[in-house]
């Protein structure tokens, strides 16, 4: 016993104690971190093991500290307000946009709608290094935590400034030599008849996609069935079938073509980070180019309103935006 009480404990573990402590729960732990919540788990046992106490009683509504568990709790906190500082002292310094940013994004909207415009981004800015953290490795994350977060679900952290800064569109989708090949479906019911590709995002998503949809869905022929976003895109664009995505895929993608039977929406994408994230200057920059990417006004299938992809082209030259290289015009 007198080995393990002096042992000095992890860092990373303690950051985790201190925000299950704070939520109350493995699972709120898991998803402020963007962890599972059994690496959540782990890393407690083993602080447990460290400091050879019980932290926390479990329950079915989460869990309590114990007495050791309130000490650590308070010697924690202290040091979590010392990082902070020194973190803050070191952020002001920076003035100049340089280093690393870390963001975590989707797998689509990195891979299709801020990727395209990356090389222009980059070119400008030599000094700036960027981690996309497209969560499909959620037992190996990129190392840190994010700086800022790009997510379709609502966050609820106390602590978190979060802006909604795009409305995605979702509707069916073909590629032209499919809809060439084996026809458009012209009502919903029409469209069980072909092989469909099917996001398993749209099976959880109930208060997006609705009764009638899901109902529609459980009927499809799941020829594919993915949680990656880009598989659904490249496997639609390549012909095995038709696909929910978001309508801002056709600024990008003019090989695909949006069939007139379904409009879901919109789902707001949501620009998250901590309040103190964006002190240092590369990550206030990052963050303003993801709200210009996503900025309606320049790209109207981001609007809270429901825009055809037909009317892309007249909508950016109304609004008098010039046209931008990662955007493709479509007719």
């Amino acid at each position: 016993m007198g080995e393990v009480t002096k042992r000095r404990a992890d860092w990373s573990n303690l950051r985790v104690f201190f925000t299950v402590a704070q939520t109350g729960g493995i699972n709120a732990a898991a998803r402020a971190l963007h962890l599972n919540p059994s690496t959540v788990t782990r890393a407690v046992e083993e602080l447990e093991r460290q400091l050879n106490v019980t932290l926390f009683l479990r329950g079915p509504r989460g869990v309590t500290l114990t007495q050791p568990g309130e000490a650590a709790f308070a010697r924690v906190r202290t040091m979590e307000k010392m990082a902070e500082s020194l973190e803050l002292e070191v952020a002001d310094s920076e003035t100049l946009p340089e280093g690393r940013v870390r963001l975590a994004a989707p797998d689509g909207v990195a891979a299709y709608f801020i990727t395209p415009f990356l090389p222009e981004f980059m070119r400008a800015h030599p000094g700036l290094d960027l981690s996309i953290d497209c969560g499909l490795w959620p037992d190996r994350p990129l190392d840190g935590e994010a700086d800022l977060t790009l997510t379709f679900s609502e966050p609820t952290q106390p602590d978190a400034v979060a802006q909604a800064i795009a409305h995605v569109h979702y509707a069916l989708f073909a590629s032209r030599e499919y809809v060439s090949l084996y026809g458009a479906p012209a009502t919903i019911e029409e469209v069980l008849l072909h092989p469909y590709v099917h996001h398993s995002a749209q099976t959880h998503q109930k208060e997006l996609w609705g009764p009638r949809v899901e109902a529609w869905q459980v009927l499809t022929h799941k020829r594919i069935e993915t949680n990656a976003s880009a598989v659904v895109i490249q496997a639609v664009r390549n012909g095995i079938g038709i696909g929910a995505m978001p309508t801002a895929i056709a600024s990008v993608e003019p090989d695909l073509v949006m069939l007139d039977v379904l409009k879901v929406g919109p789902a707001k994408l949501w620009l998250v980070h901590h309040r103190d994230a964006v002190r240092p200057a590369r990550v206030r920059l990052v963050k303003d180019w993801l709200k210009s990417i996503f900025d309606a006004r320049r790209r109207p299938w981001y609007r809270s309103e429901f825009v055809h992809p037909s009317e892309f082209a007249a909508r950016i030259e109304a609004a008098g935006a010039p046209r931008e290289s990662g955007t493709r015009q479509t007719g």
